[in-house]
């Protein structure tokens, strides 16, 4: 064992003066997140561009440029625009950006960042194409693939014309080929995770190799899920990886086998409001703190059940929650183990994008000691 790690096992974080439900997030754990995932990429010639939806926060944001990030991944184009006050400069938006109120708003930051928007369609493309060539602009564009999950994307089987396709439209620059490899969740264990992971990057090569078969550069293949990051950076002909929740970690990547409670940087402290019986008991941190998310299915649910690991309350599990209760149910063996009122409860998220989301704000560590508070974006960014 590590010092590093010797010193986090042995923390107590609900001594930390947080009130609850409170976010805290481990900046020496998180760059060491960082620093490993920026290897990787670095050696695997690969560009990390990490999903800022993750957090939205501009500190956390540029830490994450000074640690080896090309640029950020966002999902909203104020999320994008929030990014480039800050003076982040390289920014893809993951969805595309639909109406002329935004495609305007594209217009005016591509003017002071290098913007590139995502189509999984020609009439996508057109939107934006038409818009910025009105302006005697062009857009670079990356076309989503569906490459199982059957959410956005194009069908690999579509892929290549709808391809050309949108490299005809006027005012586009069809930069890429991306997807979303959210299948790879699903895996039962870590031979079935990197089996996944790998078809995912290859087929995405194989598309690209296709589409420039029909004379399209389309320099950037990207990939994107913290499940499968390592080893699709591995596949050849992959360019890009766009992870979002390796920086911190949750649940689903200790039950996926990417981290463990030494690797996570983000804990939600809660308070025990109430245990009017041996066996149940509530929290102060209900969905709008933690959502509703379980781990991923597959063989890990069991494992992990309920809505967080509670670290320090063994055999006690989050069952349900209310909007700002969490209500705790023992599933231990014996007797219940005492949760006194008032007492706090330390929790590592099941999804930690949705304690950043609802939360909004971060207690920052370093050396175990709270050192500064990091804010999410306003409301503003989620446009």
């Amino acid at each position: 064992m590590t010092d590093q790690s010797a010193a986090i096992q042995g923390r107590d974080w609900t001594a930390l003066p947080v009130a609850t439900p409170g976010l805290v997030l481990d900046r020496d754990v998180f760059d060491a997140n960082m620093d490993e995932m920026a290897a990787l990429a670095s050696a695997a010639g690969v560009q990390l561009v990490p999903h800022a939806k993750t957090h939205r926060m501009a500190a956390i944001g540029l830490r994450q440029i000074e640690r080896g990030a090309h640029g950020l991944c966002v999902a909203k184009i104020g999320e994008a625009e929030a990014f480039a006050d800050v003076g982040v400069n390289y920014l893809f938006v993951a969805n595309p950006v639909m109406g002329i109120d935004k495609l305007d708003r594209a217009l005016a930051l591509s003017q002071r960042a290098e913007l590139t928007l995502a189509a999984d369609g020609v009439d996508a493309a057109r939107a934006a194409g038409s818009h910025f060539a009105a302006a005697g602009q062009t857009i670079k564009l990356m076309l989503a693939i569906d490459t199982g999950l059957g959410r956005e994307g194009v069908s690999p089987q579509k892929a290549v014309d709808v391809a050309a396709a949108i490299a005809a439209v006027p005012g586009v620059e069809l930069v890429g080929i991306y997807t979303h490899e959210g299948t790879t969740y699903g895996a039962k264990d870590r031979a079935d995770l990197e089996a996944r992971a790998v078809a995912a990057g290859e087929l995405m090569v194989g598309i690209a190799q296709a589409i420039r078969a029909r004379g399209i550069a389309l320099p950037i293949v990207s990939l994107g899920a913290s499940a499968s990051a390592r080893a699709v950076a591995q596949v050849p002909g992959v360019t890009q990886i766009r992870p979002g929740i390796f920086a911190f970690n949750d649940v689903g990547q200790i039950a996926l086998g990417n981290a463990s409670l030494d690797t996570t940087a983000i804990r939600v402290i809660a308070t025990v409001t109430s245990h009017p019986d041996p066996g149940r008991a509530c929290i102060d941190a209900g969905s709008k703190a933690l959502s509703t998310d379980l781990v991923p299915a597959g063989a890990h649910r069991e494992d992990y059940p309920g809505h967080g690991l509670l670290v320090n309350a063994p055999g006690w599990v989050l069952d349900r929650m209310s909007e700002e209760h969490g209500w705790l149910r023992w599933k231990g063996k014996g007797e219940p183990s005492e949760l006194p009122v008032g007492s706090r409860i330390e929790i590592v998220p099941n999804h930690v994008c949705m304690p950043f989301a609802l939360l909004r704000k971060a207690a920052v560590l370093s050396a175990g000691q709270v050192i500064d508070t990091w804010q999410g974006f306003g409301p503003g960014a989620s446009e």
